[in-house]
C-alpha cells in the first residue's frame, strides 16, 4: 500500500514555513524601523529649546462697543437660536461683567 499524498503534505508544509517565515522576517523589519525612528525622534528632541521673547505687556479686551440695547439684541437672538424660540420669549434682565 502507497502513500500518494506525501507530495502534496510536503508542498503544505513547505508553504506553510515559508509564510511563517515571512511574517517573522516582517515582523522583525516592523521592530528595527521603530527603534531607529525613536533614536532619530529621541535625537531631534534634544535641541536646545529657541530663546523666549519678552511680549508686550498683555492689554485688557477692548470694552464691547456699541449701545447696550444692541448688545442685549445680540445676546437674545443668539439665546432665541439655541433655545429655538422666538426672541419675543426671551426676557434679558441684566448683564454681568465676567473676569
Amino acid at each position: 500500500m502507497s502513500f500518494e499524498g506525501g507530495a502534496a503534505a510536503t508542498s503544505t508544509l513547505i508553504t506553510f514555513l515559508l509564510g511563517l517565515g515571512i511574517v517573522f522576517i516582517g515582523l522583525v523589519a516592523l521592530i528595527v524601523i521603530i527603534k531607529i525612528m525613536g533614536a532619530i525622534m529621541r535625537g531631534v528632541g534634544r535641541k536646545e529649546p529657541a530663546p523666549v521673547r519678552e511680549s508686550a505687556p498683555e492689554e485688557k479686551p477692548a470694552e464691547p462697543q456699541g449701545d447696550l440695547g444692541e448688545i442685549k439684541a445680540a445676546a437674545a437672538a443668539a439665546i432665541a437660536t439655541v433655545l429655538g424660540e422666538s426672541v419675543g420669549g426671551i426676557r434679558i434682565v441684566s448683564f454681568h461683567k465676567v473676569d
